[in-house]
């Protein structure tokens, strides 16, 4: 049978950068803020080890991206995971959400990448970018205006997190841009988003097939870009979890009991269905526990001498 491809998206990074690092009365020295290669690793290493230890992993990538998400960026762990179909997914997303509850994580993420012959009742829609040649991360904003001003119904596509360059040093140095849509992390602060999602039963069905649209003709018109090699509209089957519910999700997935999906799914492999999450339902779980605060959240950890704000991974829209 095929294998699956992961991603995930945690950090132990202390607080958001950009405006992040802008605390009166003084400017947050960037080494106070973003994590070292050596910190990134260490942090992994629990969910690198448990990947290890499963046969069904075929391939790892593992290394510092960066993320950023309209004037803030941060430093992730940016981890690929490629495994076969009796992949015990249900104990590394377990993994994922007790390291980012424990890093006081806003929100944090594992998906699966949905091949075109498959789709779930839970999917995300994504643009990946890939460039013909690695390009620093600082000269792309020519690039990345134009993706986050396209013209068109659906969200803006302003977060991104980079695809590092093939034996790169520096984390600057990327081949490519991955965007995925995450409007459960969004609505923590898009009001607008919030409420449309709200108002009515088929609203988020609706903001996905938009957000689609808009991203394959963005990859039509980014064919033309001279640094572009290719880009290209991705769906995933994503779990998403916050400081809310992290325990909740952890429970949950640890009781849960996977197997390769039947006939009727329409999905080879089971993965947000292990919750029994849908596109409306998922939302209506997120807003529940933003707005009514379901988990005490701990006090974020004291890194030399800085006590920091909580940070997140994911895209602001």
């Amino acid at each position: 049978m095929d294998n699956d491809i992961y991603f995930v998206g945690i950090t132990r990074q202390t607080e958001t950068g950009g405006l992040g690092r802008l605390r009166m009365p003084v400017v947050v020295p960037a080494w106070q803020v973003y994590p070292t290669r050596r910190q990134l690793a260490d942090f992994a290493a629990p969910l690198l080890g448990i990947l290890a230890e499963d046969d069904h992993v075929v391939e790892i990538t593992s290394g510092a991206v960066l993320g950023r998400y309209g004037t803030s960026q941060e430093l992730s762990v940016g981890l690929e995971i490629v495994a076969g179909p009796h992949f015990a997914v249900e104990q590394v997303a377990a993994t994922v959400f007790r390291l980012a509850r424990d890093a006081v994580q806003q929100d944090a993420f594992i998906a699966r990448v949905l091949p075109a012959d498959e789709w779930a009742d839970n999917t995300r829609p994504g643009l990946t970018v890939t460039f013909k040649t690695p390009q620093r991360i600082g000269s792309l904003q020519p690039l990345r205006d134009r993706i986050n001003r396209f013209a068109g119904d659906g969200w803006p596509i302003d977060g991104f997190t980079t695809i590092p360059a093939v034996g790169g040093e520096s984390v600057g140095l990327v081949s490519g841009l991955r965007y995925i849509f995450l409007p459960e992390i969004s609505i923590r602060w898009d009001l607008a988003l919030r409420r449309q999602v709200t108002d009515a039963e088929d609203a988020m069905d609706i903001i996905l097939l938009d957000q689609s649209a808009k991203i394959g003709r963005l990859c039509r018109a980014l064919e033309s870009d001279p640094l572009v090699e290719r880009a290209w509209l991705n769906w995933f089957d994503v779990i998403v979890g916050g400081l809310e519910d992290y325990d909740d999700l952890i429970a949950r997935l640890l009781a849960s009991r996977p197997v390769i999906a039947d006939e009727t799914s329409m999905a080879r492999k089971q993965f947000s269905e292990l919750l029994d999450l849908t596109n409306q339902s998922v939302l209506e779980q997120r807003l529940r526990a933003i707005e009514t605060g379901a988990a005490t959240v701990p006090p974020p950890p004291v890194l030399d001498g800085l006590k920091p704000a909580a940070s997140r991974t994911g895209n602001r829209r």
